[in-house]
């Protein structure tokens, strides 16, 4: 039988020092805030992108702290071992890991989609965060105060409509994470804490960087501009860390939460009036 110890729930004192992983770190995403974050709190940074490395390199260098970056694709296992592994032969630990990368399709019904498009989001948004912890795990639980920081979103607690596979593998998400973290609680794992962050709208390139774009893609686009900065996030990320709060919930996503909450099915009926206010879907 499994011994179930209980145990007090730790807070990380601070990131000075530690060695920091992010991946999707480049460009100008809540990831490249979370590096340039990081590396002012004294953080040692590794992160990894498909592009826009450069941008994120330079500012970090100004900052004078060590750093590697490493171009990645998130859906290539083998890219993903060769990553950690150039991390820990750089760093020789990790103490903090923060699976950010992730893509959007963009605007599509369900007939739409193909299987390809399925495969391709799932081994980007979800198998990238499992593959990549896996790795990076053995290392993270030697650490006296580590962090394993997954990125879902607000639509892995309320799904919308004609984003079915970004849905489903921010669900996902969070459901490695949570049964990740109750699993840490149970076994009386302390120096490792575990944590799901559920943006909302933050002011990111992610609709306009998705694959399919439609006539409606710049209405969602304009509409993610009116949410926080990436650097807000990155700082409300942060400070949830350190608080140890197994759930981070930023922006708009504490009212997605509300509504998932208190109308688990009606709620089509409110995002079918928000989408129409916002001009996404005809009045």
């Amino acid at each position: 039988m499994r011994t179930i110890i209980r145990s007090r729930r730790t807070r990380m004192k601070s990131f000075a020092g530690k060695v920091a992983v992010v991946t999707g770190g480049g460009g100008s995403g809540i990831g490249h805030a979370l590096v340039v974050e990081l590396a002012r709190a004294g953080a040692h940074v590794a992160f990894c992108d498909i592009a826009k490395l450069e941008s994120t390199e330079e500012e970090i260098a100004a900052l004078g702290v060590p750093y590697l970056a490493l171009k990645v694709d998130m859906s290539d296992r083998t890219a993903i071992d060769g990553f950690i592994d150039a991390v820990l032969d750089r760093f020789g630990q990790i103490d903090l890991l923060f699976n950010n990368a992730g893509i959007a399709l963009g605007d599509r019904t369900f007939d739409e989609l193909t299987a390809a498009d399925f495969d391709r989001i799932t081994d980007i948004n979800y198998w990238g965060v499992v593959h990549t912890t896996q790795k990076a795990y053995p290392s993270i639980r030697q650490r006296p105060e580590a962090a394993i920081i997954n990125i879902s979103s607000a639509q892995g607690i309320l799904a919308l409509p004609y984003m079915i596979p970004y849905c489903t593998t921010k669900f996902a998400v969070r459901g490695f994470t949570d049964s990740l973290r109750a699993e840490h609680r149970l076994r009386g794992i302390k120096n490792v804490t575990v944590h799901t962050v559920h943006p909302g709208r933050v002011a990111t390139n992610i609709t306009v960087n998705s694959d399919y774009q439609t006539e409606t893609s710049m209405k969602f686009h304009e509409n993610l501009q009116k949410g926080i900065s990436a650097a807000d996030a990155a700082k409300v990320i942060l400070k949830g860390v350190q608080k140890n709060k197994g759930r981070i919930v930023i922006s708009d996503g504490k009212v997605h939460d509300l509504l998932a909450r208190i109308l688990p099915t009606a709620n089509t009926h409110i995002v079918r009036l928000e989408l129409r206010r916002q001009g996404v879907i005809p009045r």
